[in-house]
């Protein structure tokens, strides 16, 4: 009865549709009927019909939503920023998408070692609502002291404070839960701050302001300032995954704007940019460089390399600033020239980097390079040659003299590297340094050349802390943007020097002079003796001393007028004149009353101290609150202190909605929109089905 009872009730609606002529327009309630007729073709009753409405719309809706989210801009990885970048944060995806950068300004004051930079980039939310949080991210040269924080959200100017990180993130949640403006900065990495932003209205610009200073690096017989714009990609082996996001993003450069003033305190032979367009003016001793062009983004740092004009005798510059009842100085020793090679017999290890990443021209000049040190090699020098990608060879086993034969198996070795793998360093390093390859009586040198980067720092800082022994470390970064800190801290420990060479074109001249180099140092195993009690000074491990090189040193000594002006002794033993002897040379230091910021360079020298011993396994908490203790001191942001800056006068129309637009109109679980989507999906299909099923069963 109930089958044929719906059959009739079917038959009787087609019945009522063919009654309408086809001549006539449907009435509203024929086109009723017919899309009944229609459902009841189908075997759909009017449940089956809203849930199938459901269904679809949903589906649209996910689609809709996923069209969106492939237009938008891409994903970013911090890792992966070559320059100053605002992103919008999604909270539901966890990634973040940059915002269109509208200018970047760098104003630059260098003055003999010391450099004031302000970075101000300014970024506009094209959006038609608000960003409830933003994050901005941006590299920094190595060893830079980040002191002053401004940000300007369209009229509105708000400074930033050093806090406890605890506690500025406190007074950043409460600031932008309640609407508020606010930014705070961060440390990343040591080389990579984080700026996090509340509340940015719909089509507002916004601009941050940072100013920070670092001490100037001198090598290859010049001084050079770095702005970094460009970072690469870090391998890092596995199991050491920090658990980053995994998609990079590109930004818009917008416009560009880099102006430096240089006063260098001695005449110069030659100044010049390496990889930029830019004009030079002189105005009495100081020099204004300016880049011309404004629009340029590539993956090239900006630098300025100056050459001091040589002399006979050795030159020292010494900068100070007295502050809280202490002296803090900089102090720069130039050796003298250098002719004669080194008295000493020498151990060389090279270690060559023929990952994938040095495929083409950087592979085939650095082979050139290593191809003729090689061939300067003579039986009185022992050496060794290790490849490394994914994993490590070495030619001989233990160090071998440099005969012909030797120096023959050698030639062909290099000549057959070719390009393959990750940039796994930590086996050729062993290998390196292990006992087989370390020489008494010898003058041990690792030359370690790479384009490459890591993620494992800390990993790889200890391995050289640990055997690094009577050797010592020198490392060649290749390409346009290195991990310039592991590589600097890495031949820190390893007590030699870092050598970047930026222009595959410059890779030949740099390393033959490196080698020449290495050949003639000028004083070994130094040390510094002060006159003076409770001297803080900086680098504690001094390096030797190569051509052209100087000692560079920071410290902090009580005032005291009754002793007089500080003095101290560098000592050490010179390896010219067919023997080893000893140096040493007394200077008295003077306050030159000119400079400041000497006592924030100081204080984040002794930071970065600290945290290498971190690194190493010190004392956690004691050396925690020995960095914040000086970061608040001297303004500095580190791994346990943070800038935050909050509008204490905000506008209260604009207060109001940025609250608004931190409401959700709908509950959002923890997986996202897209899981939302699915399970409801899910849901009005098996509802359909139960439908369906519990038709089929009436019927029957």
């Amino acid at each position: 009865m109930k089958a044929n009872k719906h059959k009739s009730i079917r038959w009787e609606l087609e019945q009522l549709a063919q009654k309408k002529s086809p001549q006539n327009p449907a009435k509203p309630n024929a086109v009723k009927q017919q899309r009944e007729k229609m459902h009841q073709k189908l075997g759909l009753n009017w449940k089956d019909v809203v849930i199938f409405s459901m269904f679809m719309f949903f589906t649209s809706l996910y689609q809709l939503n996923a069209h969106a989210q492939s237009h938008s801009p891409a994903a970013v990885d911090f890792d992966d920023i070559a320059s100053g970048m605002m992103m919008s944060f999604n909270k539901t995806t966890g990634e973040y998408h940059n915002l269109r950068l509208v200018a970047t300004d760098y104003d630059v004051d260098v003055f003999g070692l010391l450099a004031t930079i302000k970075l101000k980039q300014s970024f506009y939310n094209d959006r038609d609502d608000w960003i409830t949080e933003a994050v901005y991210a941006f590299p920094m040269a190595d060893q830079s002291a980040v002191y002053r924080m401004r940000m300007t959200v369209g009229e509105r100017v708000i400074e930033g404070e050093i806090h406890e990180k605890k506690q500025a993130e406190q007074i950043y949640q409460q600031a932008k839960s309640e609407g508020l403006t606010a930014t705070m900065v961060k440390q990343y990495r040591p080389n990579i701050f984080t700026s996090d932003i509340a509340n940015i209205g719909p089509q507002e610009l916004i601009s941050v302001e940072i100013t920070f200073q670092l001490s100037l690096a001198y090598q290859q017989q010049a001084f050079e300032l770095r702005l970094p714009m460009a970072i690469k990609p870090r391998y890092i082996p596995p199991g050491m995954d920090p658990e980053l996001p995994a998609t990079t993003g590109v930004m818009d450069a917008g416009q560009r704007r880099i102006n430096v003033r240089l006063d260098a305190g001695f005449e110069l032979d030659e100044l010049r940019s390496l990889h930029h367009n830019v004009a030079i003016s002189q105005e009495f001793d100081a020099h204004w460089i300016r880049l011309r062009d404004e629009q340029l983004y590539d993956a090239n740092d900006f630098v300025l390399r100056w050459y001091p004009r040589q002399g006979q005798s050795p030159k020292a510059a010494y900068f100070s600033e007295q502050k809280g009842g202490y002296e803090y100085s900089l102090l720069m020793v130039m050796p003298p020239n250098v002719a004669e090679k080194s008295a000493q017999p020498r151990n060389l290890t090279y270690i060559m980097d023929t990952s994938g990443s040095m495929h083409g021209v950087a592979l085939e000049q650095s082979k050139d390079a290593l191809l003729f040190a090689l061939s300067e090699l003579d039986d009185q020098t022992y050496f060794n040659v290790i490849d490394f990608d994914s994993s490590a060879k070495a030619l001989f086993p233990a160090s071998r003299p440099g005969t012909p034969d030797n120096i023959q198996l050698a030639l062909n070795f290099v000549d057959g590297f070719s390009s393959d793998g990750g940039t796994n360093m930590a086996p050729a390093l062993q290998i390196a340094m292990q006992r087989e390859n370390i020489k008494s009586g010898y003058l041990n040198q690792i030359i370690f050349m790479t384009d490459g980067s890591v993620g494992n720092e800390a990993q790889i800082f200890d391995q050289i802390a640990q055997d690094i022994g009577q050797a010592r470390l020198f490392t060649i970064a290749i390409g346009p943007a290195p991990n310039n800190y592991f590589m600097s801290k890495a031949a820190m420990f390893g007590r030699g020097t870092y050598t970047h060479i930026a222009g595959l074109n410059q890779v030949n001249d740099v390393m033959s002079h490196l080698f020449e180099q290495l050949s003639r140092p000028a004083l070994t195993d130094l040390a510094v003796t002060w006159n003076t009690p409770d001297v803080v000074q900086s680098p504690s491990v001094i390096p030797d001393l190569y051509m052209d090189q100087p000692l560079v040193i920071t410290s902090k000594t009580p005032l005291n007028k009754a002793m007089g002006a500080p003095s101290f002794v560098v000592s050490g033993f010179s390896q010219t004149g067919g023997q080893s002897k000893t140096w040493s040379e007394q200077l008295q230091l003077r306050d030159d009353d000119r400079t400041t910021g000497i006592a924030r360079l100081w204080a984040r020298n002794q930071v970065e101290e600290m945290t290498d011993d971190l690194m190493l396994g010190g004392d956690y908490e004691v050396l925690k609150e020995q960095i914040i203790a000086l970061a608040l001191n001297h303004r500095l942001i580190t791994e346990f202190t943070a800038m935050v800056a909050v509008d204490r006068n905000p506008d209260a129309s604009r207060q109001a909605q940025a609250k608004a637009a931190q409401q959700v109109p709908y509950p959002q679980g923890s997986l996202g929109w897209r899981w939302g989507l699915l399970l409801g999906l899910l849901l009005l299909g098996a509802g359909m089905t139960l439908n369906r099923r519990a038709g089929f069963l009436n019927a029957e």
